[in-house]
Order: C-alpha cells, then sequence, then structure tokens
C-alpha cells in the first residue's frame, strides 16, 4: 500500500466517525487539499464545527507501530517486523496541525470568518499504532489520540461556557472561503 492509499484509507475511517456525529455531536466537516495563503501551502484533513468546542482542525496519520510524539520537530515510528525491524523520522504531526490551525485562522480571518475558536487535535487511525506520549517539557504541542477516542474527545473538551450555534450560512461562508483559497494540483 502506497503512502498515499494509506493516508486516503485513515482519512476515510475518520469521514466515516464524523458522518455518525453529524447532526448530534458536531454540525458539519469540511475537507480541502491545496490551500495557500501568502505563497504557503497546506491542506485540511478535517475542520469539524463542533458547537460544544468551536473548529476543530484534524490532522490525520495512518502510521503503524510505535510513534514516539515528543515536542522535537520530528518523530519517530519503530516498527518491528518478524524480518526486522526500524526507525523512520517524521515531521512532527502536532506541529503540523497548529501550523494549518494558524493559516487556516489567517485564512478565515481575511474573510472576517474567524468568529470561533480553533482546536488543533492528531487522530491516529492505523489499528497497529501505539503512541507514547512525552510528558512535561517534551509533551507534544496537541492532544493526539487514536481514531476510537474521537467522539469522547469530543465530548470531554466540550465547554460548559459557551456554545456556537453553526448556521447553514456560516458553514456554507467557511466552506466558500477555503474553496476560494484552493489552487489546483501542480502537473
Amino acid at each position: 500500500m502506497t503512502t498515499e492509499h494509506a493516508g486516503n484509507v485513515g482519512e476515510e475511517s475518520v469521514r466515516a466517525i464524523l458522518r455518525e456525529l453529524n447532526g448530534s455531536v458536531i454540525s458539519g466537516f469540511i475537507r480541502s487539499n491545496n490551500l495557500k495563503l501568502d505563497g504557503q501551502s497546506f491542506q485540511v484533513d478535517f475542520l469539524v464545527l463542533v458547537p460544544s468546542i468551536g473548529l476543530v482542525n484534524i490532522e490525520v496519520k495512518n502510521w503503524k507501530g510505535t510513534v514516539k510524539a515528543t515536542s522535537s520537530k520530528k518523530w519517530q515510528q519503530e516498527i518491528n517486523t518478524a524480518d526486522k525491524y526500524y526507525v523512520n523520522e517524521f515531521t512532527n504531526a502536532s506541529m503540523q496541525a497548529l501550523r494549518t490551525s494558524g493559516l487556516l485562522m489567517q485564512t478565515l480571518e481575511r474573510e472576517r470568518l474567524n468568529n470561533w475558536p480553533i482546536r488543533s487535535l492528531v487522530v491516529f487511525t492505523n489499528e497497529n499504532a501505539k503512541v507514547l506520549r512525552a510528558k512535561s517539557k517534551l509533551a507534544p504541542q496537541t492532544d493526539i489520540i487514536l481514531k476510537h477516542m474521537l467522539p469522547n474527545w469530543l465530548k470531554d473538551n466540550a465547554r460548559k461556557d459557551m456554545t456556537f450555534n453553526f448556521s447553514l450560512k456560516e458553514f456554507n461562508q467557511i466552506k466558500s472561503c477555503l474553496v476560494e483559497h484552493t489552487q489546483p494540483h501542480a502537473a
């Protein structure tokens, strides 16, 4: 399975969960690729409109093996198969999610749509993933969960002091804003 195909499989599994939650826990979700703001490219795996939280930017990873999540620029993935043991390094997914959230906030602000707080979340979808989170000063910059934990994470992070009523008009405005900043795929 290619990396791109694995990513698509992981994203589809999150989409299935979000579809189940749509209308009850969440007000909707948007996906967007090839966004560009001031020369900076980014993509939104999922932007979820959650009345009890605001906007949740979900970065999806379909990595297998043991992932060591820290505040460092790189995360390590250890894979131990019957044949061999190997280690890969990947960009810190929490930092990637925060970068996306920042660019998303600026994009919405340009259209005067920056009306909600944005939370960043990393979701691992591979059933063979084990995430080891560093503690204290080395802790990753965002929450990191496994896919099956998503409904409870949304419930546990609900704000009691504030509710955001996302109208269909607001949903469409956010979606249109992202479409306006979408660039065609490079050949």
